[in-house]
């Protein structure tokens, strides 16, 4: 008889963990659309975003390691800067981008977003704070088109 009663509580048991685990996958795959989706919906949002003229006003290279422990290190570089908001008050953010090569990293920072290149950023009117660099093809040099004299 007691042995009847373990089988049915190992197998209730079961049951139930299962049941627990298919909920809990639901609700982890429920979150992380909910996530995708306020992303998607704050970057259309931030596509009304105005711009405002902005300037490299620092550039830091450091040297980080990434997270396997076969995976060895990498140079990320930090782009610093700044812009005025509407109410004239000036407002920092940063950029960043990862480089195999410490020199990879200085020779992009020293050609593409040298300390004190005009930039442009797009911010949230709301929240200025809320800001991050105008980056497309023609920000970079190396992208430019040669037929046009650019």
């Amino acid at each position: 008889m007691a042995l009847v009663h373990a089988v049915r509580c190992i197998f209730l048991d079961m049951n139930f963990g299962a049941f627990t685990t298919r909920w809990q996958v639901g609700l982890g795959l429920a979150l992380i659309a909910a996530v995708i989706a306020r992303g998607f919906w704050l970057y259309r949002a931030s596509l009304t975003w105005p711009t405002a003229d902005g300037v490299i006003t620092r550039i830091d290279i450091e040297r980080k390691y990434s997270g396997g422990s076969t995976s060895g290190h990498y140079f990320s570089a930090t782009f610093t800067y700044d812009f005025r908001d509407p109410r004239g008050h000036r407002v920092s953010g940063s950029w960043h981008k990862n480089f195999s090569t410490e020199s990879e990293a200085r020779e992009f920072a020293e050609r593409e977003l040298p300390v004190d290149k005009k930039v442009v950023v797009r911010f949230n009117p709301k929240a200025p704070v809320q800001n991050d660099l105008e980056l497309d093809s023609w920000t970079y040099s190396g992208d430019r088109p040669t037929g046009l004299n650019i």
